[in-house]
């Protein structure tokens, strides 16, 4: 198989920027409260009728130019997604069109907080057995949008912001090289951080004419709302992540690395984590930003590019776990 290597990464925040003092006045709480969960952390919030999918179009169209492409230049897309713009079809048909793509496949990930890894594993694999030449890797999530603001989960609400980022996969080596990817689910846990309405596997009332889609007891109870055990969440990671890092590493052929990428809803995580790992880990990175879901890994890896705390050809982890539940890492060559 060919090596794969990252050769742009882009990220792209929505314009607006929202205060933790903003929050608190629109749900009515003391603004300590609000930097209790936010941790002083930047929140981006998308205006209404802006989806993931226009997010990773600017991103897209960006990466792009870096290379010096253009969109027909692209194989195939791969969205990463928990926050759809709509019920159907998926953000990458989306994305397709956004980023002025020609005509070719697309695929929408729905593994939630690990969908950045489970993307990145699908793709590098299309591109190493030589199926495409090309492909489009994007994260994108509006939590903004999708979370409730009636104050029924503040703690949701106000650690979670919007953001994307693209990725661009090509044969080659070097610089961006995507060494291994693993990643773990167990559905079992799957209420630890869920949402249930609307829902599919659903029939609500009796006939045609006494089926409803959307039940009023079902809005009246928040169900159409995310609910987390961040509890629960955290000793799921807490466990399972020393375990995907250690077997991740041993698959990409290193004893180390120079820099892990840590994203997690629940901030105490990203603070427990390190003992965790120890000192294979090298540095520990975090973001400046509130959580944004699945683009959460991406977005801090182009931050930290950016900003030069990560050099290009330097070996990270990215070490991510949530929803699903699921959890994996990856590790790859900073481009």
């Amino acid at each position: 198989m060919r090596s794969v290597v990252i050769s742009a990464l882009v990220a792209e925040l929505p314009a607006e920027v929202v205060s933790d003092a903003a929050l608190a006045a629109e749900f009515g709480v003391a603004e300590d409260l609000v930097a209790r969960w936010s941790r002083g952390r930047r929140r981006h919030e998308s205006p209404d009728g802006e989806g993931p999918a226009a997010l990773a179009g600017r991103a897209a169209t960006r990466a792009l130019a870096a290379r010096g492409l253009e969109p027909n230049d692209v194989d195939f897309i791969v969205f990463a997604t928990n926050t759809p713009d709509m019920f159907f079809p998926g953000s990458a048909c989306l994305l397709q069109k956004e980023a002025g793509c020609r005509t070719v496949g697309s695929l929408d990930i729905r593994s939630q907080c690990t969908g950045f890894l489970a993307a990145l594993d699908a793709s590098w694999r299309f591109v190493a057995t030589g199926m495409f030449e090309r492909v489009l890797v994007a994260a994108a999530d509006t939590p903004s949008h999708f979370n409730a603001r009636d104050g029924r989960t503040p703690h949701l609400s106000c650690s979670m912001g919007d953001a994307s980022a693209v990725v661009l996969l090509e044969a080659g080596s070097g610089p961006g090289e995507v060494l291994a990817v693993n990643v773990h689910t167990d559905g079992a846990r799957h209420t630890d951080y869920w949402c249930e309405y609307p829902a599919s596997r659903h029939r609500e009332g009796d006939g045609w004419e006494g089926r409803d889609r959307m039940p009023m007891s079902v809005v009246e109870a928040g169900l159409h709302f995310p609910s987390a055990n961040l509890d629960s969440m955290r000793d799921l990671a807490l466990e399972r992540l020393p375990e995907v890092f250690s077997s991740t590493l041993a698959r990409a052929g290193v004893d180390r690395v120079d820099a892990t990428l840590v994203s997690h809803l629940d901030v105490r995580v990203e603070e427990e984590i390190p003992s965790r790992l120890g000192d294979r880990a090298g540095r520990i990175e975090t973001s400046s930003l509130v959580y944004a879901g699945g683009a959460s890994l991406p977005v801090l890896l182009a931050e930290a590019t950016a900003d030069g705390r990560l050099q290009s050809g330097q070996t990270v982890a990215l070490l991510a776990a949530g929803s699903g539940a699921s959890w994996g890492c990856g590790v790859v060559r900073v481009p």
